[in-house]
């Protein structure tokens, strides 16, 4: 059938021939076995089709990479390519709405954690980083510079040495950060980085900064918010900003529509907060191996009813009085 899907396997095999192929020291021998994997069965062909004719689109969804990022073996740029031909190549036969449903930056992510998992991934040179719930990363080590791009959630990186020779990025959507020290927590906001240096130093550019002039330089215990233009003056470290890595959720006068929207972030399903009880406000430590129990907890402390319409549609809400 000749509209049915493309097999996962068979898509990111052609986009790694056909992007093998675009680079200029590809070599006759890589020509030949790219041919003999294409005759081997139709879909291999019929992929080999796709890729000649997504190749353009899926350069298109980096922006510039173009031909330099297809130069560069391990470079994030040209690994985002393949990517990105790869999920073009497996959709096309569903039809431009279901690419369009798909959140893609996500589902092609190296390394991904669920909702309310974390996960440790230990990197080529002893490197660590924790995934917080529900976060996506791309990691790209060339002989130049280490690179991590967060593409959601949070982490906590874990650097062992770092040098001027091969430093350690983290891309975010607003910025880019230079770890010069040890450990330290990145999390993507809709609309804003947040970085706190937990041992050694940092440095921040915005995204959209014009030049080293805008670079903030973030030291151990301190804070900072970036967006595309700025970073925010660096402040105190939060105190309870690592209390995830323990599986902890804690308020102290925290409105509720806010930690209902923290507690969601830990919990499969759709959790809100009923405007007329978003500005109370809550206090405690909370074990976020439960939410249900969480829940409970607040209609027992706060005039407020927890309505289930489904065990993964659920409402906080004013109490009815009797």
């Amino acid at each position: 059938m000749t509209n049915a899907p493309i097999d996962r396997r068979i898509a990111r095999e052609a986009a790694g021939w056909f992007v093998r192929l675009q680079s200029s020291d590809a070599c006759a021998n890589e020509h030949a076995a790219a041919a003999e994997w294409r005759a081997q069965h139709a879909d291999h062909e019929r992929a080999w089709q796709l890729a000649e004719r997504f190749s353009d689109r899926a350069r298109q969804l980096v922006g510039a990479a173009g031909r330099s990022a297809l130069e560069r073996p391990q470079g994030l740029e040209r690994r985002q390519v393949l990517k990105n031909l790869a999920l073009l190549i497996a959709v096309a036969p569903l039809g431009l709405a279901a690419y369009r449903n798909l959140p893609w930056r996500e589902w092609q992510a190296d390394e991904r954690s669920a909702t309310g998992q974390q996960r440790t991934l230990d990197l080529p040179d002893g490197a660590q980083i924790r995934l917080n719930t529900g976060s996506a990363v791309d990691i790209a080590y060339e002989d130049s510079v280490r690179r991590v791009r967060l593409i959601a959630g949070e982490m906590l990186v874990e650097v062992p040495h770092t040098s001027a020779v091969r430093p350690f990025i983290v891309e975010t959507a607003q910025a880019q950060l230079a770890l010069l020290g040890s450990r330290f927590v990145v999390r993507q906001y809709p609309h804003m980085t947040y970085l706190a240096a937990l041992q050694g130093a940092a440095e921040v550019r915005p995204r959209l900064s014009r030049g080293d002039a805008e670079m903030v330089p973030i030291a151990a215990g301190r804070q900072t918010y970036v967006d595309n233009q700025s970073a925010q003056a660096p402040t105190a470290l939060e105190a309870d900003r690592l209390d995830w890595l323990n599986g902890v959720l804690r308020a102290d006068k925290m409105r509720l529509d806010d930690f209902i929207n923290e507690l969601d972030r830990y919990r499969p399903g759709l959790l809100r907060c009923d405007p007329a009880v978003a500005g109370l406000l809550i206090s405690g430590a909370f074990q976020l191996r439960e939410t249900d129990q969480i829940l409970h907890a607040l209609s027992q402390t706060l005039p407020v009813s927890i309505h289930y319409r489904t065990p993964y549609w659920v409402t906080v809400t004013a109490r009815m009085n009797a």
